[in-house]
């Protein structure tokens, strides 16, 4: 038997009005649950940034969920593949896709107006 875990995985998906959320919910073996997170972390970091409430709260909150996931995923033991099943493709690390760091632009804007406000204000 494969060992899994129970987690929900989330993406977010900021607009400048409205926020999406996806989830996964369920029992993953470690190599599928880490694949998953990979993917949406990095769809949340590309699409996740771009409103006032994602920036502050949608985006940062499924990003730690995901982080909680994948470490309770890393914990499991790598399972047996079933023969006649296709595994996802595990993909790189989050931090080695280029599409990933598109999350610096909201941000580097966000230190830049705070920074203005405050310099402002003395």
């Amino acid at each position: 038997m494969t060992p899994t875990a129970p987690v929900t995985i989330r993406a977010h998906r900021g607009l400048v009005v409205i926020m999406r959320w996806r989830r996964a919910d369920g029992p993953f073996c470690g190599f599928c649950g880490i694949a998953l997170v990979r993917e949406m972390a990095t769809a949340t970091l590309r699409q996740g940034w771009w409103g006032v409430g994602s920036l502050i709260i949608g985006a940062p909150v499924a990003l730690m969920s995901n982080l909680l996931a994948y470490r309770k995923l890393r914990r499991l033991q790598l399972a047996v593949p079933v023969p006649g099943t296709v595994r996802p493709r595990l993909g790189k690390p989050v931090l080695h896709r280029p599409s990933a760091y598109v999350a610096l632009i909201p941000l580097i804007w966000a230190v830049v107006v705070i920074t203005h406000l405050v310099l402002s204000a003395s």
